[in-house]
């Protein structure tokens, strides 16, 4: 069971008990699946150093952009911090480099 969102104290938030951390290998999609049924709906919060370059994508294959192109995409996000999710959902990332990563789950209310 996630740790319910909330805030309190000035906008701060309880630590989450569900969520993941890792380590990308360049240019490799690594995936996390959401905990859950589609029903139970979270807000992922994402962690990660101030020159990482990831690429966030649900539900579907992600990959690098090409240098020099100008390419259509639906449902990524470039370095989000704050993303809606339902459980099932499957978060796909990417990057160039290699940097950590950490993902952090509040549970929604209904």
């Amino acid at each position: 069971m996630a740790t319910k969102f909330r805030s309190n104290y000035d906008f701060t938030y309880p630590f989450s008990d569900t969520g993941a951390k890792c380590w990308l290998a360049a240019n490799t999609e690594l995936q996390f699946t959401i905990p859950g049924t589609p029903d139970q709906k979270y807000r992922a919060h994402f962690r990660y150093q101030s020159n990482a370059e990831i690429w966030v994508k649900v539900n579907g294959t992600i990959v690098v952009p090409v240098v020099g192109v100008a390419s259509t995409s639906y449902n990524e996000e470039f370095l989000p911090i704050n993303l809606y999710v339902v459980g099932g959902d499957v978060l796909h990332f990417i990057s160039t480099g290699t940097p950590q990563l950490g993902i952090s789950l509040l549970s929604l209310p209904d």
